[in-house]
C-alpha cells in the first residue's frame, strides 16, 4: 500500500516512517501543495495523510484538488492538526475529508484509522 503524506514537519514524518514501516506500508512525501497534486496524480496512492499546520491554507487545498479531480473522487484522505486549528479540521471534512486526528497522535490511533479507511475504500469498490 501506497501513502502520500503531506507535511513539512520532520518530527511528523519520522513518526510516519516508523510506524508505515512497521505496517508494510510504502510512505511518499510531498513537502508542500504542488508536489502532493503532482505526487497524487503520478503515483495514485491509496490513501493521502494532511498536516493542517501547512502554510496558507495549503491543506485545504490539497482536499480540495482532489475531490475535484474525476479519478481520485473516492481517495481516502486523513487530515490531523491540533486542537486549536479546530475549524480548519471542521473545513477539511466540509470539503471532503474522510477523517481527521488530532495531534499529538497516538501511533495505534493513526494505524487504526488508515486501516478503517482503506478497508471502506476496498469495500465501496467491491460494491461497484
Amino acid at each position: 500500500m501506497n501513502i502520500l503524506l503531506c507535511t513539512a514537519e520532520e518530527l511528523m514524518l519520522t513518526t510516519f516512517e516508523f510506524r508505515f514501516r512497521k505496517n508494510g506500508w510504502k510512505l511518499t512525501v510531498a513537502e508542500n501543495a504542488k508536489l502532493a497534486l503532482e505526487k497524487t496524480r503520478s503515483l495514485a496512492p491509496d490513501l493521502v495523510v494532511v498536516d493542517l499546520d501547512l502554510p496558507d491554507f495549503e491543506a485545504l487545498d490539497i482536499v480540495q484538488f482532489i475531490r475535484k479531480e474525476p479519478n481520485q473522487r473516492e481517495l481516502p484522505i486523513l487530515t490531523y492538526g491540533t486542537v486549536d486549528n479546530e475549524q480548519l479540521l471542521i473545513e477539511s471534512l466540509r470539503l471532503g475529508a474522510n477523517d481527521f486526528i488530532l495531534t499529538p497522535i497516538k501511533p495505534d490511533e493513526l494505524t487504526l484509522r488508515i486501516r478503517r479507511q482503506l478497508l471502506h475504500k476496498n469495500l465501496a469498490g467491491s460494491l461497484q
